[in-house]
């Protein structure tokens, strides 16, 4: 129920953005950001199960957190990225969208590859 009235809220927002886009494009963009704002609290209502979760895979891998922060890190990056992205193609700004996205995702290599590494040498390891 609460994703239909998420659904709700982002149709109600473009509805209004829409019309005064067309009379003062600030106020346009300035709608469009404070229905961002409201669903990303509904969204942060989510995250006291999401920390549950998390607390249930510290239990699965000891003492080894850092497998966790990588995930943990990606999974913000990401969520931060495609936020602004989204600000600034509403804004008009599809370029610099574009990089804040390239940008998102050369982090996410970059917080990866740790877990790579670690890989690579296990099987080196193995393999002799």
């Amino acid at each position: 129920m609460e994703i239909i009235k998420i659904g709700l809220i982002g149709i109600t927002g473009i509805l209004l953005a829409v019309p005064l886009k067309s009379y003062k494009a600030e106020y346009g963009i300035y709608i469009s950001i404070a229905v961002c704002l409201v669903i990303f609290g509904y969204a942060a209502q989510y995250f006291v199960g999401i920390l549950s979760a998390i607390d249930k895979l510290r239990g699965y891998l000891k003492d080894n957190y850092s497998y966790l922060t990588v995930l943990l890190k990606a999974v913000g990056a990401t969520y931060a990225c495609e936020f602004c992205a989204g600000i600034c193609k509403d804004a008009g700004y599809g370029g610099i969208a574009g990089q804040v996205e390239m940008l998102g995702k050369l982090y996410i290599l970059l917080t990866g590859m740790p877990v790579l590494m670690t890989l690579l040498e296990s099987i080196q390891s193995i393999a002799g």
